[in-house]
């Protein structure tokens, strides 16, 4: 059988010598058992390069979702076979953001080793690799944004708007508001910094805000009206 092609983005070493028995190089094994012949890079490969490649897997320490964004891979015609890797914390807003962005799957760190085997061929088949429920969330958001009279997003009330924050965005444009930054807010909240930038990045989309400044004033706004 011949082996498909896989390119690892990460910062990590793949010197196996250097890096024995790490949790990266377990999941490089994974993926080499399941029939790819891997390369693995710091550097995102050319869109041309890209085109030689089944899966491309972005490890998570590597990036955060928004930060994938800047990578301009979301602009290719291979965005569809982005696999997210080591994400270190169970999050459904990672999950359904990189659902939406077109990424194949998610692992974490403490996947168990049948799981990320049986989600790798999943994805190798041309299926997705999500939790049950972030699947069944990103299905009722999607109902729920289908009508015979859509409201685009700009049309909607700030209230409206505020109901589509989750519980934790809604704490995290709190912290914003008081001038904590992304490091601050992760200690604060125990979450890591890509977390926070994961978790900035959809409030950032669900309140048509382009920034911090542009956020606190419609915070400041929704404190007024309530």
């Amino acid at each position: 059988m011949t082996s498909s092609r896989a390119f690892i983005l990460t910062k990590q070493s793949s010197d196996i010598g250097q890096t024995r028995h790490s949790s990266f190089t377990h999941f490089l094994d994974l993926i080499d058992a399941c029939g790819f012949d891997l390369n693995v890079g710091s550097v995102r490969p050319s869109s041309d390069q890209l085109s030689a490649y089944k899966l491309i897997f972005i490890d998570y320490e590597y990036a955060s979702i928004d930060e994938v964004l800047s990578l301009d891979i979301f602009s290719t015609l291979y965005k569809n076979r982005i696999v997210l890797f080591s994400a270190d914390i169970n999050d459904d807003d990672i999950e359904i953001a990189a659902l939406k962005l077109g990424v194949r799957g998610v692992f974490y760190k403490n996947d168990k080793l049948e799981n990320v085997i049986k989600g790798i061929q999943q994805i190798k088949n041309g299926k997705y690799w999500f939790r049950r429920d972030t699947m069944e969330s990103a299905l009722r958001q999607l109902l729920g944004e289908v009508s015979l009279n859509p409201i685009p997003n700009t049309n909607k009330t700030k209230n409206e708007l505020s109901l589509c924050l989750t519980k934790r965005e809604h704490m995290i444009v709190t912290l914003i508001s008081q001038g904590a930054q992304n490091k601050e807010i992760a200690e604060q909240l125990h979450i890591s910094i890509n977390t926070v930038k994961t978790h900035v990045y959809s409030i950032f989309r669900k309140t048509n805000c382009k920034n911090r400044v542009q956020l606190i004033k419609w915070s400041m706004e929704m404190s007024a009206d309530a």
